[in-house]
């Protein structure tokens, strides 16, 4: 075998190999004893037609493309060591199997992704603009009225309307066409108004109505209601009102304290939803500027993304998709079809943020490996320590548990080292909101808030 590298381009290595004759002819013969199981001959019995006959009989292209499958990957993997290619994606072979010809060597090429060389900005000195983070005592306010709502208590209306809001207690029969279809009927059920969990224009129809009365509601089936007979189809609810209830929120109290929290007063309850409110707005500060200093990083640096690390980027972030949407019960399929979309069209989406990502990384690699970033046994045991807090076990039960994941962790681990000294000697400013501008929102990468991570 022969092997020469033909030129690195574009953080691509461009591979010409020569599988010569001899070992091609063990392919073959390695292809033959494959394929004479698989094939039967009058006059033979199964595995024991001559590899002359079986070639006179079918031709000797029948062994052809198991042989390249026997000296293809060998001849590539051997290839590699030899001109030191260290590659980090799948490959592209450009194979002819037409110049394949017994008793000649069999070229092909092949085209692979290695790691990029990378030109990084200046380290040191980094200007990162942050917006200005900050709490008040109107968010402390807004958190304990969230409380007050979360915990609030539901009292009967005795003879008050019911209004958006309130939950009803309700009786009803559903009829199409004048007549009653499966589980279109129930007694007692329970329906906060303004909840958008029953039929659209279900619950509106039912604001104004005291306990004790009745009301034809009708409404239209969604189009692409669940049910197939149902779609799109109008209907009849003869609806009664067995009760109205509101809710009533709670009194900031020390009782309210005590029965909500570990707290014995609600002035203790208080000051802890306020440190809790800064220890929140300090991680988010922490994290925009740590996302500030990277983005800023990549910005100034140059670095060649292959196509194939972009695929495996790609490959990645869906991956992570489906994992976030599995923890909710959604499948990628069922994401799809609520986006009206597919999977080629958010590969193609999430294309640039793909190339982002992976030239995120290989700069933050040159870090690592410019400064000699490395870890002290005490930062890898605190690391464990958190995952074992996470996971609810033992330091050293924790520690065998991550065995085969070590190498990840010390890599996460470097890496937010090699933020963190870009963040270390950056110049940072804030920036102050303008006028009617609030605090900036979270983002929610590649999938949409509503199937985001609660």
């Amino acid at each position: 075998m022969s092997a020469r590298l033909e030129k690195i381009e574009n953080s691509e290595a461009y591979l010409e190999i020569e599988v010569d004759a001899a070992t091609l002819e063990e392919g073959m013969e390695k292809a033959y004893r494959k394929v004479v199981k698989q094939v039967a001959i009058p006059g033979f019995r199964k595995g024991k037609v001559p590899r002359g006959f079986l070639e006179a009989h079918f031709g000797k292209e029948i062994l052809f493309e198991d042989t390249l499958e026997f000296v293809v990957p060998e001849a590539y993997e051997r290839a590699l060591q030899e001109l030191e290619v260290d590659p980090i994606a799948q490959p592209e072979f450009d194979i002819d199997i037409e110049k394949l010809e017994p008793g000649s060597a069999f070229p092909f090429k092949v085209r692979v992704a290695v790691k990029p060389e990378v030109v990084l900005g200046q380290l040191e000195g980094l200007e990162i603009k942050i917006p200005k983070f900050s709490t008040s005592e109107d968010d402390v306010h807004a958190r304990l009225d969230d409380l007050r709502s979360r915990y609030a208590q539901l009292v009967e209306k005795i003879e008050a309307p019911a209004e958006i809001g309130d939950t009803v207690v309700i009786d009803f029969v559903g009829t199409t066409d004048g007549v009653p279809f499966p589980g279109g009927a129930s007694e007692g059920y329970q329906l906060e108004l303004g909840s958008d969990t029953f039929i659209p224009g279900f619950e509106s129809q039912l604001v104004g109505l005291k306990a004790g009365e009745s009301k034809a509601v009708e409404v239209k089936f969604p189009d692409n209601y669940h049910a197939d007979d149902l779609k799109g189809k109008e209907a009849v609810f003869q609806t009664t009102v067995i009760k109205v209830e509101t809710k009533v929120k709670r009194e900031l109290d020390d009782e309210f304290a005590q029965e909500i929290s570990d707290f014995d007063t609600i002035g203790e309850l208080i000051d802890d939803i306020r440190l809790n409110l800064v220890k929140a707005m300090d991680m988010r500060r922490d994290e925009a500027t740590k996302n500030e200093a990277v983005n800023k990083i990549a910005e100034v640096s140059q670095v060649d993304i292959a196509p194939a690390v972009a695929e495996m980027q790609l490959d990645t972030i869906l991956s992570q998709l489906e994992q976030r949407l599995g923890t909710q019960g959604i499948s990628l399929e069922q994401y799809f079809q609520m986006t009206k979309s597919n999977v080629d069209e958010f590969r193609e989406d999430m294309r640039p943020q793909a190339i982002q990502q992976a030239k995120t990384n290989f700069v933050l690699e040159k870090i690592i490996e410019e400064k000699g970033i490395d870890l002290t046994d005490a930062e890898i045991d605190h690391e464990i320590g958190v995952i074992a807090q996470q996971m609810g076990v033992e330091l050293e039960q924790a520690r065998q548990n991550l065995e085969g994941l070590m190498e990840r962790i010390t890599y996460n681990i470097r890496i937010d080292k090699a933020v963190q000294y870009l963040v270390d000697h950056a110049v940072i400013s804030v920036i102050e909101p303008e006028a009617g501008e609030g605090e900036p929102a979270d983002e929610a990468a590649a999938i949409p808030s509503e199937f985001a991570d609660a």
